[in-house]
């Protein structure tokens, strides 16, 4: 049978160091800024902001960040401080009187549909202590590196200052070195490659990583940041087809629509990398699947697709796993013959374990055991 497998990035066939390292790194500019030496936010901290479907760090930082300063500013009787992120933080740092930081965690919220974390803690109030204005700030439009300072200062470390540049049109504000280039690990040894690369199999990523635009589409790549085709080079699939942030933001841009709104969960996501790994149509998946969106029904673009075929998709987050159930049912509904299955990767994190297994997700800690226990 004709197997199709979506692949996630980090977590999946990549060890993320570079997002964490940049995390941590950009934390660490903001306690630098506040005159302490580091915020201390452990692996297991953020693990559990993926487990709640907060899987950015786009909205991490800027989430840990007001956790830090609400926690903070709860101590004091008044709280003018500037709206500007960065002089906020020097301000705070002038006046913690000796404040010492323990363990906070980031309050529970509900995650609104259709908009991204660090809006949905906006919306409903969190941080109180943290004055309006400086609190619109820090969390509103987190995808926006010309409206947010803590996304800016974190793509400076994650591309590298001079990539930052290239890729934004923006000065650097920051020296730093690719902590992507320094600090991403291959998940995939030559042995699992093999077994992923044969005739019968189709592949396709589906990531939140920042992307590129559509590859059959010529457009400027100013505000695309390659992310996730690095990774796929790294990994030793550069050609398969991608569908990553900057292609949703695309399309979005195009058809008036908020990126959000197509990204995993969304079936969208899986919808697009499903047509894209079996045509090598990126483009035309894409807005194969957005019709979808806007009309419930599948073109006739997805008529391209064998009747019957086995929809995989490897995992380390609920987010694409849900995007590839949903998707599966509505091939099954209009006459597809679809085996949808689901796996999860933990790479030995007991959290992403607890995640699948409330969700009965058959999980692995290694490619090797995934190989070694499924048929591909």
């Amino acid at each position: 049978m004709t197997k199709i497998i979506l692949l996630d990035i980090d977590g999946v066939l990549v060890t993320p160091g570079g997002y964490r390292a940049a995390l941590h790194a950009t934390l660490n500019h903001f306690a630098a800024l506040m005159g302490t030496p580091h915020f201390d936010f452990h692996e297991e901290q953020i693990t559990d902001l993926e487990k709640r479907g907060i899987f950015s760090e786009w909205d991490m930082v800027p989430l840990l960040l007001a956790t830090t300063w609400n926690d903070i500013l709860s101590t004091w009787n008044e709280t003018h401080l500037p709206f500007d992120v960065n002089l906020a933080a020097i301000e705070i740092g002038k006046r913690m009187n000796g404040y010492i930081s323990h363990e906070v965690n980031v309050p529970e919220f509900e995650i609104l549909p259709n908009i991204y974390p660090t809006e949905s803690a906006l919306q409903q109030k969190c941080f109180p202590f943290i004055p309006e204005n400086l609190r619109q700030s820090l969390l509103h439009d987190s995808r926006n590196v010309h409206f947010s300072a803590t996304t800016r200062l974190f793509q400076h470390f994650s591309l590298g200052s001079k990539t930052f540049g290239e890729t934004y049109n923006l000065s650097p504000e920051v020296e730093t070195e690719s902590l992507l280039h320094s600090h991403d690990v291959s998940n995939l040894n030559p042995s699992i490659l093999n077994k992923l690369i044969q005739p019968n199999i189709y592949l396709s990523s589906i990531t939140a990583r920042p992307s590129l635009p559509p590859k059959d589409v010529n457009t400027s790549h100013i505000g695309y940041a390659p992310e996730a085709e690095k990774a796929l080079e790294l990994v030793g699939l550069p050609t398969i087809p991608l569908i990553g942030y900057g292609r949703l933001e695309y399309i979005a841009k195009l058809q008036n629509l908020e990126p959000s709104t197509l990204l995993k969960p969304s079936p969208v996501h899986a919808l697009a990398g499903t047509l894209a790994a079996y045509t090598n149509d990126e483009w035309g998946a894409l807005q194969a699947a957005v019709h979808w969106q806007q009309t419930g029904k599948l073109n006739n673009v997805f008529s391209q697709l064998p009747n019957s075929f086995e929809l995989i998709v490897v995992e380390d987050t609920m987010g694409g796993i849900r995007s590839v159930q949903n998707a599966g049912e509505i091939f099954q509904k209009v006459g597809f013959d679809v085996n949808v299955n689901t796996i999860g990767l933990t790479l030995g994190s007991k959290a992403k374990a607890s995640a699948f297994e409330k969700a009965e997700i058959k999980f692995f800690d290694t490619w090797e055991e995934i190989i070694t226990n499924i048929e591909i």
